[in-house]
């Protein structure tokens, strides 16, 4: 966010944008060529957790969500390093 001069209400609704075509995107390639089949739950949980989060977004403080996403980060190293 930095690097680019952008605020974080401009970067991260601009990254988002970014983001979602791509995602949406590979999904449809990797489930026409049968290796990944979207279930209807994950898409759901994953659309309501990105409204719950905009929502949010101003009423929590920040040192939360740098704390939270720290917290993430960690755990998600850890599962790819010990499985």
């Amino acid at each position: 966010m930095r690097l680019c001069g952008l605020d974080a209400q401009t970067a991260m609704p601009t990254s988002i944008a970014v983001i979602l075509p791509l995602c949406a995107a590979s999904l449809l390639s990797y489930a026409r060529a049968g290796a990944a089949v979207p279930d209807g739950w994950l898409l759901a949980g994953g659309f309501l957790g990105g409204l719950a989060g905009g929502l949010l977004y101003d009423r929590v403080p920040k040192l939360w969500l740098r704390r939270a996403l720290g917290l993430l980060i960690l755990y998600s190293a850890a599962r790819m390093l010990f499985g």
